[in-house]
């Protein structure tokens, strides 16, 4: 049994899952967990098209913070400087970050979480470019990966397959409801959906605790926090339901 677990460096409320995720991996340290990067960004896009796209973007992520506890101050500071600063208009797109992601997971293998976190964390809480090579031998280095090192995995051609295959499957599972995050127990082929969106600590553990004790359904549904930036998402599936891969 392992946890598996679709993500996206770009995804707002999985940033502010980072707590729940860290208290569940500690609480249940037996069980491994696997991480997929998602594709909430499928097209490159710069901050200045977000906040024209959402205009009141700034409020949504006031709300991300009263309900996750998880600090957007600085990210929400980037957003108000963007407008008269060009040199902060950081782009965005999943599918670009899953390279990296992927020869992190090759050179430092058994830190695929933590890695994810590291790019969302300085994102959303360090309103720092997490697209620019350069950061990435920061966040490299944490793992004692020497800048080469990494040049070189991403280089090659079974990482950057890997990385195009770990978003095909993120795709695959989550089929036409991409919804971020979502968290799974996988048992064999057989999968336990825990958490579609953001819910707290006590409802996804109540959802791995009933999982592990063998019943497949959960007789309450908890509502998740959205999913999107605008702040919505249709939950099409309760936790509790399981699936067949």
């Amino acid at each position: 049994m392992k946890l598996l677990y679709v993500t996206d460096v770009f995804c707002p409320w999985c940033y502010g899952f980072i707590p729940v995720m860290r208290r569940l991996v500690r609480e249940h340290p037996s069980l491994p967990i696997r991480v997929l990067g998602g594709n909430l960004m499928d097209q490159p896009q710069r901050l200045s098209e977000m906040l024209e796209e959402h205009p009141t973007i700034p409020a949504f992520f006031e709300r991300l913070e009263q309900t996750t506890g998880q600090s957007t101050a600085r990210f929400r500071e980037l957003l108000a400087a963007v407008p008269g600063d060009p040199s902060r208009d950081w782009p965005m797109h999943s599918a670009a970050m899953n390279l990296p992601l992927a020869a992190l997971r090759r050179l430092a293998p058994g830190h695929e979480l933590a890695q994810m976190e590291a790019f969302e964390e300085s994102f959303y809480a360090g309103a720092q470019n997490v697209m620019d090579p350069r950061f990435w031998n920061e966040v490299a280095a944490r793992w004692n990966i020497a800048p080469a090192a990494l040049q070189a995995a991403l280089r090659q051609e079974d990482v950057r397959l890997a990385a195009a295959r770990d978003a095909r499957e993120a795709e695959d599972i989550m089929g036409e409801f991409c919804l971020y995050p979502t968290l799974y127990l996988e048992r064999g082929t057989q999968r336990t959906l825990l958490a579609r969106g953001y819910v707290p600590y006590e409802t996804v553990n109540g959802a791995l605790e009933t999982a592990l004790a063998g019943a497949s359904r959960q007789e309450t549904i908890p509502e998740g926090a959205a999913c999107g930036l605008d702040g919505h998402c249709d939950v099409n599936a309760e936790p509790g339901a399981t699936f067949r891969g």
